[in-house]
């Protein structure tokens, strides 16, 4: 899936979420994208960095992708540079999954990063894992969590975002629109 169709889809499911009725998750924390075939959710876990941590779990054919994420005012974070980390873990990852981070300046993304182009995949044991973007002066909404493309498990669990220096390398992209500002197919090919 395309940056761009993932960076729409997740602005659309967030609003289509956030409309919807309360999922059980902690304060702050939304789940979005594809909850039909993937349950988001906080689980015990024994030999993890913390006793409980966010998990998505996408059935066997599942073709979309869910994210676990939460939403800020760009306020704190406008004209700065910001790194999202957090904990990892993953078991048989069909396609692939990472941490991402988006930036909005009204109804444009102006900084995202969803790890699309270093994925994470296969099985694996608690890693690290981070994305680091310039936010820029007139950012006014920062969205941030993890995501799971295709099925398996990736579980999370103690998450950092934190204003680094600039001497931090920056991973994401910038000026990827949210929203068309047209309508597009307005008659079927």
């Amino acid at each position: 899936m395309k940056t761009y169709a993932i960076v729409a889809a997740i602005a659309v499911g967030t609003l289509a979420t956030a409309l919807a009725s309360p999922s059980g998750l902690p304060a702050g924390w939304l789940q979005t994208g594809d909850a039909q075939t993937c349950q988001g959710r906080v689980v015990s876990a024994s030999s993890a960095p913390s006793a409980n941590v966010f998990s998505l779990d996408c059935q066997p054919g599942t073709s979309g992708f869910s994210t676990l994420m939460q939403q800020v005012a760009g306020t704190d974070y406008a004209g700065k540079r910001v790194r999202l980390s957090a904990q990892l873990r993953a078991e048989q990852l069909a396609a692939w999954g990472g941490l991402w981070m988006r930036a909005d300046s009204g109804q444009r993304a102006t900084a995202f990063d969803n790890m699309y182009n270093r994925p994470l995949r296969g099985s694996f044991g608690w890693q690290p894992a981070e994305v680091v973007l310039d936010i820029p002066p007139d950012a006014t909404t920062l969205s941030f969590g993890f995501l799971l493309n295709g099925a398996g498990q990736l579980q999370a669990t103690q998450f950092k975002l934190e204003v680094v220096a600039n001497n931090v390398a920056v991973t994401g992209e910038g000026g990827t629109p949210v929203l068309p500002r047209q309508p597009r197919a307005m008659t079927p090919p």
